[in-house]
């Protein structure tokens, strides 16, 4: 008698958050920590590539297949299509860490997937201690395209701190930097949003 295949436990995780557009980078560093937010990361540059099959199988699909390594560490990300929302950026991500992320990216190669989309980012990580989960995450993000506040966590807590920082729901940013990067170049052929060398 065979014995019958066990499988892995799934493990379902939301993301919920929202993008708004920053100008001053000192002054919302000061905000954040007077609400009680902790710098865990401070300003380390981040590294992202954007995977799929020639045809764009995962793009069609709203879907998104992500290779990233910072603040030391290497993580490969799967993100489900976004949950219909107007105010909230809301998809099941899958994301683990990975051990060499220049093999992962050639293993991934010769299953046949292309970069697609390369972007960086100098991220600085916020949190704050709290006795329930999911804790709020907040990472100021400065790309070649402006500096963002990312807001990571439960719909009340997202308004919440958006609202302490004299933020309303009319200025939350949904798109991800690929999108907002094509609207800057709607006509980029090899979209690449990096600093320049």
């Amino acid at each position: 008698m065979r014995a019958r295949a066990k499988h892995l436990p799934q493990k379902k995780h939301l993301e919920i958050e929202v993008k708004l557009k920053i100008g001053n980078l000192q002054k919302a560093r000061r905000e954040l920590k007077a609400l009680g937010f902790e710098e865990e990361v401070h300003r380390a540059l981040e590294e992202n590539w954007i995977l799929d099959f020639p045809a764009k199988p995962l793009a069609r699909s709203r879907c998104l297949l992500r290779l990233r390594q910072f603040n030391g560490k290497s993580l490969v990300t799967f993100k489900a299509p976004s949950i219909s929302s107007a105010e909230f950026k809301i998809r099941e991500e899958l994301e683990t860490e990975v051990g060499d992320a220049p093999i992962l990216y050639q293993i991934l190669g010769r299953l046949g997937l292309v970069l697609v989309f390369r972007y960086q980012k100098y991220r600085s990580v916020f949190e704050k201690e709290a006795s329930r989960k999911p804790k709020t995450v907040l990472s100021l993000d400065e790309t070649p395209i402006g500096n963002y506040l990312e807001i990571e966590g439960t719909k009340e807590d997202i308004e919440k701190v958006a609202r302490q920082l004299g933020y309303s729901k009319k200025d939350f940013i949904t798109e991800s930097y690929l999108g907002l990067y094509l609207q800057f170049k709607p006509l980029a052929r090899n979209p690449e949003m990096i600093f320049s060398k």
